[in-house]
């Protein structure tokens, strides 16, 4: 994502902060002594520390911001996988179970039943070999 900045956003002024230029630009209508203008201030005076110790860190890559690529940046090693269970149900059927996301009611699952699992465990292991 592109920011766009204007010449007037260019122009530096000398010897006046950060918050002084943020004062300077405001609209009257905000009182730069309100409780939540003060806290806005330390947000950005929280951002700015960041910003600062991301540059010494040398942490100024765009894989390191909120940005980052899940699906194709050529880093990822391990993509994510649920935690897995296999067991054998009541009525001898194979269960296969995964732990279920935040947002999930309950666990999902597919349950083979005995006289398919060789059918299904033959499939599996061709789907595996294939690449």
């Amino acid at each position: 994502m592109t920011k766009h900045v204007t010449p007037k956003q260019l122009e530096l002024t000398a010897g006046k902060s950060r918050e002084e230029l943020l004062i300077q630009s405001l609209p009257s209508d905000i009182d730069p002594e309100s409780p939540a203008f003060l806290e806005d201030m330390a947000k950005v005076e929280q951002i700015e520390k960041q910003e600062a110790a991301r540059a010494v860190l040398g942490m100024d890559d765009q894989r390191d911001n909120g940005d980052f690529d899940w699906f194709n940046d050529p880093s990822i090693v391990l993509q994510e996988q649920r935690a897995t269970a296999i067991y054998r149900n009541t009525r001898g059927g194979i269960v296969i179970r995964q732990e279920r996301y935040w947002d999930e009611e309950s666990d999902p699952f597919v349950v083979v039943t005995e006289e398919s699992f060789a059918t299904f465990a033959e499939a599996l292991a061709k789907r595996a070999r294939e690449n």
